[in-house]
């Protein structure tokens, strides 16, 4: 069932009817009766979730079981290939200086989340 989709993404993001509700501009009742299917999903809802979520349209449906859109894994992908060319740049440093970007490394952290905070 439709509805059932819309839910699992909704609950596996760890979202409440009304967190999804403000998210997509539509009231919690509106996500309620789509997910009890009473209601059609509309198509700009569907887009919205579709993009929200990183899934396809057809998945939303239930057309397709492939969950990530086509742009989202090529994202994923060429993150993954940037990581990884780093990670590869980092084994080629010596101990010393793998200690120095790891300390770097931490105190942007700690700098990223201070900024946050405030």
């Amino acid at each position: 069932m439709l509805e059932n989709r819309v839910k699992e993404l909704r609950t596996e993001r760890g979202l409440r009817q009304g967190d999804l509700a403000e998210k997509m501009n539509v009231s919690q009742q509106t996500i309620s009766r789509i997910e009890n299917g009473e209601n059609v999903l509309p198509s700009d809802i569907l887009i919205h979730l579709s993009k929200y979520f990183h899934v396809s349209t057809d998945y939303i449906l239930k057309l397709s079981d492939v969950r990530m859109t086509q742009e989202y894994r090529l994202e994923m992908e060429q993150m993954l290939l940037r990581h990884f060319e780093f990670f590869l740049s980092y084994c080629r440093l010596n101990r010393t200086n793998q200690k120095v970007i790891s300390f770097l490394a931490a105190q942007m952290e700690k700098a990223e989340e201070k900024k946050i905070k405030e």
